[in-house]
């Protein structure tokens, strides 16, 4: 290994006296091939090679006309790639104990004082060299393990860096080989252009209030390979920061999912609550509907809105809505546990309810049991003018199969009712559900 030695004086004779001092410089270490010397007769001429060239060790004269040795060690000292480099001071003046310590303060590993005496400056330089040779091994041995396991990463983790707009900067070879697109093909690129067009707007809203908000995104994402075919992965989306910890974009890290049967469930849930989703709400809700007209059956479908949402996560922040939303699937969740019985979030804070009963009185008693269920968790909720609490509004429709219409129908008279409940003072059941 070469050492990379700068020396600065503004007397060019005195620079050549050191080099020639280096002459009888004898290092034993095996690994030790030589020194390449830089040379620089100023303040300003040392920091531009210092920011240009990899420099092990600098010599620094002090008394010099513009940049003294002390300016330029402090500005050394400020800058990323020079901030480590050791500096030895150099001086034909024997100053004070402040004189000295000011070095020292600075960042001065040394101070040799001119005339320089040989032995001693010698002796100082094969400590300093073997320190310096011991350091670069084993920097060199970090950094032949950190290469070989990014190597490893590349190839086999499904990853990507974005920037503030979501555009691509960054991406591994095994996301290339996964959505069959060229580096050069996402590189500048939105996101998008490897998510399925049914991801939501609105997902994407979620993740970027999260990672604006410093926190790290996970569920499950449905992307689409250059030649139009689906995958999903199972995601993780943080926050990418600069030097002064501000946010400048995201990392994904992505996990590819490829069973069969996980697959379907992902599909068909919600990734936030663990219920079903809005896709899958479209796909039941039309089944249901025409089973029911068939079968001439009592069908139950309500449709309900969490109070002031909006709110709540303007007061308690976004990760707490996301808590409370949970926690309201949850309470729906255990009161759907027949076979007929099914609950959906078909949107932020909008749920549906699909469930079976046999007369209207049962229906509205099941559904107004659900509703008090949600108030009596007690999530504090301080903007709610239905309550202290968090509360639900529901819209309930009973019909039997050969009165409903149309789904669309259905679906449309329902969400009129949520909309009476709201105008009328939330926290309540409005139905038709006729004797």
């Amino acid at each position: 290994m070469k050492i990379n030695l700068l020396m600065v004086d503004d007397i060019e004779p005195n620079l050549y006296a050191l080099e020639v001092l280096f002459e009888d410089l004898e290092i034993k270490n095996k690994d030790f091939q030589g020194l390449t010397i830089f040379k620089a007769l100023s303040g300003e001429e040392a920091l531009s090679i210092a920011l240009k060239e990899k420099i092990d060790l600098i010599l620094l004269d002090i008394r010099m006309p513009g940049m003294d040795g002390f300016q330029v060690a402090e500005f050394l000292k400020m800058t990323k790639k020079t901030k480590e480099i050791p500096i030895v001071f150099l001086t034909a003046e024997f100053k004070s104990d402040e004189f000295i310590n000011k070095g020292y303060k600075i960042g001065a590993l040394d101070y040799f004082i001119k005339p320089i005496e040989k032995f001693q400056f010698l002796s100082k330089m094969r400590l300093y060299i073997d320190l310096f040779l011991s350091r670069k091994i084993e920097t060199k041995k970090f950094n032949d393990t950190l290469s070989e396991y990014m190597n490893l990463m590349d190839r086999h983790m499904i990853s990507s860096d974005m920037d503030i707009d979501g555009n691509i900067t960054r991406v591994s070879h095994a996301f290339c080989d996964i959505s069959a697109y060229s580096k050069e093909e996402l590189m500048g690129n939105s996101c998008r252009m490897v998510r399925s067009p049914d991801v939501s707007s609105e997902l994407y809203a979620e993740i970027q209030e999260r990672v604006s908000k410093n926190a790290v995104w996970k569920g499950q994402m449905k992307n689409r390979t250059k030649y139009g075919e689906y995958y999903w992965t199972e995601s993780f989306i943080s926050p990418k920061k600069d030097e002064h910890d501000n946010i400048i974009g995201s990392t994904c890290v992505e996990h590819n999912i490829t069973d069969k049967k996980e697959l379907e469930t992902i599909s068909i849930t919600d990734g936030l609550t663990g219920i079903f989703n809005r896709r899958y709400f479209d796909e039941i809700f039309s089944n249901m509907v025409n089973n029911a007209r068939r079968d001439n059956r009592l069908f139950c479908f309500s449709l309900i809105d969490i109070d002031f949402f909006k709110r709540y996560n303007d007061t308690y922040g976004h990760q707490m809505g996301d808590e409370a939303l949970k926690k309201v699937a949850d309470v729906f969740q255990s009161f759907t546990n027949r076979a007929d019985d099914y609950c959906f979030r078909i949107g932020g804070e909008e749920f549906s309810i699909i469930f079976s009963a046999n007369e209207n009185k049962k229906a509205f008693d099941f559904i107004t049991k659900i509703k008090q269920s949600v108030e009596d968790l007690k999530i504090p909720h301080s903007k709610n003018d239905a309550s202290q609490y968090l509360t639900i509004s529901v819209a309930l429709t009973c019909k039997e199969g050969r009165e409903i219409e149309s789904q669309e129908s259905l679906f449309e008279q329902t969400d009129q009712l949520l909309y009476i409940a709201k105008r009328t003072g939330r926290n309540k059941v409005v139905s038709k559900c006729p004797a």
